[in-house]
């Protein structure tokens, strides 16, 4: 038998997490999702992370471009697909459509580019979410990481706002609902894989821990 991992909880109650593989990847120049990581896929990578946290996992994608590889990584992990209600919008459209198919009311909102899940962050997250609508970390740099977050389903207007205003950025949201920060101070932390070269120097750290 493998490892038992605790799942998190917020205020004693199961969690959804929602992984964002709908992305179009344009700086990486490659679908991110289908990235190859050890021999399996960056989604599979993540999910593998992910699904023995929570008492379910979610997948969004916005359209046919990721759904093939997502449902694939999905099979293999017991999480289930969601598809954006309308596509290309971005990640703030995939976490609407997380939040809307979840059966759970707190949201453990992943992005897949993001392939090193830190858990102890995320159950700082959840135990400072008790009374918060949404709880975001913020790194040294002051910044929040909106796509390492927990939100609830309580913020569903406000992200149907706005995007019927024509914003495509979660960032407006965290001042307009109750927000909870939790700080870190290491920023490899929340690593993203956004560019050709991120991801190779990813794939060379995972050699040199193999090595050392």
């Amino acid at each position: 038998m493998g490892p038992v991992t605790e799942r998190i909880l917020c205020g004693g109650r199961e969690m959804t997490a929602v992984v964002l593989a709908g992305g179009r990847s344009r700086r990486m120049r490659a679908d991110k999702a289908g990235l190859d990581v050890g021999g399996r896929t960056l989604l599979g990578h993540v999910l593998a992370q992910v699904v023995p946290l929570v008492d379910e996992t979610l997948v969004s994608v916005s359209d046919g471009r990721t759904a093939g590889t997502a449902r694939q990584d999905a099979r293999r992990t017991g999480a289930r697909i969601v598809a954006d209600d309308v596509p290309d919008q971005g990640p703030i459209a995939g976490v609407l459509a997380g939040l809307k198919a979840a059966r759970n009311d707190a949201c453990l909102i992943v992005a897949c580019d993001i392939p090193d899940i830190d858990a102890d962050l995320a159950r700082a997250m959840a135990g400072a979410a008790c009374w918060s609508e949404i709880t975001v970390p913020v790194g040294p740099a002051g910044l929040y990481e909106p796509l390492f977050a927990i939100y609830r389903k309580s913020v569903i207007p406000g992200i149907e706002a706005l995007l019927a205003s024509g914003e495509r950025s979660l960032l407006p949201l965290f001042d307009r609902c109750r927000t909870a920060v939790v700080r870190f101070e290491d920023p490899a932390r929340i690593r993203n894989l956004n560019t050709r070269a991120e991801y190779e120097d990813y794939l060379n750290s995972l050699g040199r821990k193999r090595d050392s």
